[in-house]
């Protein structure tokens, strides 16, 4: 239990927040812990408001399943752009040094198993290897290409 009365810790929050059930709404969280403040500084005793909220059906407010739309914090359109930012050079990094650097690795031990003064032993094991990563590659780029031509928003 917290010495300041009126600020409410994690702790103190997931002691209302966390169910089992589910979720509660995003903006429905605030007016939880706004409520549970009130109470709280008006001098009622935590574990009695953690227990009044449980017990009396969580103060009317509903619970959703996990991970329904409404559970999840609105993004404001500067942090969409920095979400789209960071996939886009996620996609990047990956394709152009991550995956090239594997291609690289089984195309040339491919290439070097091939000729026939080393014997072309385990050829087949570097030949899956490129053919994999080549597939992994160009399906990474596919499926990001996919998704943002999804959104719709061209400008």
């Amino acid at each position: 239990m917290p010495l300041v009365v009126g600020k409410i810790t994690k702790e103190q929050a997931s002691d209302l927040l966390t169910v089992t059930s589910g979720e509660f709404r995003f903006i429905d969280r605030d007016k939880i812990l706004d409520r549970a403040r009130d109470r709280w500084t008006s001098g009622e005793d935590w574990n009695h408001i953690v227990q009044d909220f449980h017990r009396s059906g969580h103060w009317g407010f509903k619970i959703l399943p996990p991970g329904h739309p409404e559970t999840k914090k609105i993004l404001t359109p500067e942090e969409v752009r920095t979400k789209d930012v960071r996939k886009f050079f996620w996609t990047a990094l990956q394709s152009l040094v991550i995956i090239k650097g594997v291609i690289m690795y089984f195309g040339l031990n491919y290439a070097i198993e091939r000729e026939t003064w080393f014997g072309g032993q385990d050829e087949k094991f570097f030949a899956w290897g490129l053919g994999i990563t080549l597939i992994v590659s160009f399906g990474g780029l596919l499926l990001f290409a996919i998704r943002q031509s999804r959104r719709g928003n061209w400008s």
